[in-house]
């Protein structure tokens, strides 16, 4: 019988989950696969693989919502921390105990986290560095969704895979900043609509390029959803900092505009041209999924036709056809940060 099950947390594309298990103890020489059933709320939790490593087994996990530890709060619309309860059942044992211990992904620990605040606004922000001040570096700053609003609680981090994605690739291949802010929580889904919000992260990246030494022909934004739309209102408000942006699901978002669609139906905002001519000079990559009912397809491919028309000529368009993006066809993200050349060209963008 084991005496500890150490249940091993990773941040996916799906978002934050258990994806394994390590069985520690006097686990038996004779235990295989048939004599254990995992289990959460009845759910029969299915093993993809069983290793025996002298006394501890570990146990790999087939991917579901069930050992999803966050869950989504639909009134607040944000993802909060949830542990489940994973029940382990032992052929011919009546009562199966244990210590349980979960570990978190390994990723987390590379980021610092701290506070910032400009007069009444304040944002917690994680951040990941590559290399030395001594030389300049490019800086990447991610923007989160509607669901990872929230305050020093990880959540930008645990939501979805793009800040790991980009944290590997760093890692690997750049001596670079990685710059994750957190929007605060609100009743209203405004995230990074609100003007004291967008202050505080403008004045934080300003405070990064100096603090940090970032190579200033090298600033890229990367958003998605909420962050997506943010993404495009930074890019054509401050086109003199930003060397290039990723938006997914986004459209060029701003107060004085009115949403077009009903909430649920895919809302969306119109392009201006003079948004659009702010822009003609940034490298673009955009990614939305053609069957996105949260935000419009339209607000992608009507701001890029219109960039382009105003004569950008680096301005990528990725749209995922209808039933590619499951099984929530507004996560494009997920497919988006999963295509090989997308950092690679991201990092190649400079100013001239």
């Amino acid at each position: 019988m084991p005496s500890k099950i150490i249940y091993n947390c990773e941040v996916i594309n799906a978002g934050y989950y258990v994806t394994s298990a390590d069985l520690l103890g006097e686990t038996g020489e004779q235990l295989t696969e048939s004599h254990l059933r995992f289990e959460v709320n009845g759910h029969k939790i299915g093993i993809k693989s069983l290793l025996k490593v002298g006394r501890k087994i570990h146990i790999e996990f087939e991917e579901t919502r069930a050992l999803s530890l966050l869950n989504f709060d639909v009134k607040k619309f944000v993802n909060e921390f949830y542990y489940p309860q994973v029940n382990l059942k032992v052929c011919n044992q009546n009562t199966v105990q244990y210590e349980v211990i979960f570990k978190d992904d390994d990723y987390l620990a590379d980021f610092d986290t701290n506070i910032f605040q400009r007069d009444t606004g304040r944002i917690s922000y994680y951040q990941y560095q590559t290399g030395s001040k001594d030389e300049a570096r490019p800086l990447v700053v991610f923007l989160h969704g509607s669901g990872e609003r929230g305050f020093k609680n990880q959540m930008p981090l645990l939501g979805n895979d793009v800040p790991k994605t980009i944290h590997d690739y760093i890692s690997k291949h750049e001596n670079a900043v990685l710059l994750v802010p957190q929007a605060t929580w609100a009743p209203e889904l405004n995230g990074w609509f609100r003007p004291e919000i967008r202050k505080t992260l403008l004045s934080l990246i300003k405070s990064k390029i100096q603090s940090d030494n970032i190579d200033s022909k090298r600033i890229y934004l990367v958003g998605l959803s909420n962050g997506g739309a943010a993404t495009w209102h930074f890019a054509e408000h401050h086109s003199d900092l930003f060397s290039a942006i990723v938006p997914c699901c986004g459209y060029i978002y701003n107060e004085d505009k009115s949403f077009v669609g009903a909430a649920g139906e895919g809302r969306y905002m119109h392009p201006r041209m003079a948004e659009a001519k702010a822009l003609k000079e940034t490298p673009i990559w955009a990614f939305h999924s053609h069957d996105d009912h949260t935000v419009n397809v339209q607000g992608t491919l009507e701001a890029t036709e219109m960039v382009k028309k105003c004569g950008n000529q680096n301005v990528n368009v990725t749209i995922y056809d209808d039933g590619k993006v499951t099984p929530n066809p507004h996560g494009c993200w997920e497919p988006a940060f999963d295509t090989p050349t997308l950092l690679p060209w991201l990092f190649s963008q400079r100013k001239s």
